[in-house]
């Protein structure tokens, strides 16, 4: 096994334990640290399939509290943004692809460590179209469809169940579309796949880990949100401060 897989599947393990602590995060984590490795347009189907892999134990886990509602309006706009956002990935410079990435993550994390209170009282649809767009095309051209979703269930009255469960059934759906949308613009390639069988059991392990330590976090009662947001803003910084 050559070095560069064995780095490449620790990334994995590290974006896969992300995610199974929050809900989120395996390509926001992954995909920084892949691309010192590999080219930005292989970083992203890597860790995208990863990403829609991770989601469906973690759906089943927590099926009870998803508010299928708006995950399901979330993926209808998502659909239209998921092309968008591959045909840029294929286009654009990866310098240009990861700074607006760090761009998006700052402000919304931002807006949210200093937000006092939740600024929609209920969900509303057109705004869930609004944001299943923004985040498939973010899925699509940087591996990453959660700014958007997260900002935007954060700031409805759901609990720390609720907001995990919804967001990570909405990126089981919208990477369905993202995957569609590598496909069609030649991004899955034999290495692509190489590099994913040989990440299996590292990404397998990061989960079970994430997992774990998120029942822990919730015993005692530990503030979510928070976590979450603090993250994407350091991960942010650090885009912006790589790329520029």
């Amino acid at each position: 096994m050559s070095m560069i897989t064995v780095v490449i599947a620790t990334i994995i393990a590290l974006g896969s334990f992300t995610q199974g602590l929050t809900g989120f995060g395996l390509a926001l984590v992954s995909v920084p640290l892949l691309s010192l490795a590999v080219d930005v347009k292989m970083a992203v189907p890597i860790a995208g399939i990863f990403g829609w892999l991770i989601t469906f134990p973690v759906v089943w886990k927590m099926r009870e509290h998803v508010q299928w509602k708006v995950a399901f309006i979330m993926f209808i706009g998502s659909l239209p943004g998921s092309y968008v956002g591959a045909d840029l990935l294929k286009r654009l410079p990866s310098e240009v692809i990861l700074i607006t990435m760090g761009i998006v993550l700052i402000i919304s994390s931002l807006y949210s460590l200093r937000a006092h209170a939740t600024l929609f009282k209920k969900p509303s649809n057109p705004i869930s179209l609004l944001v299943g767009a923004f985040s498939g095309a973010l899925g699509a051209s940087v591996g990453e469809s959660g700014p958007p979703a997260i900002a935007y269930t954060s700031m409805l009255p759901w609990s720390s169940h609720q907001t995990k469960s919804t967001i990570v059934f909405f990126f089981m759906l919208q990477m369905i579309g993202a995957i569609a949308g590598f496909w069609s613009q030649d991004l899955l390639t034999p290495e692509v796949f190489h590099y994913v069988y040989t990440s299996i059991p590292g990404f397998v392990i990061g989960l079970v880990t994430g997992l774990i330590a998120y029942s822990q976090l919730h015993k005692y009662n530990i503030n979510y949100h928070k976590i979450i947001h603090s993250i994407l803003l350091f991960i942010g910084v650090f885009l912006i401060v790589k790329n520029i």
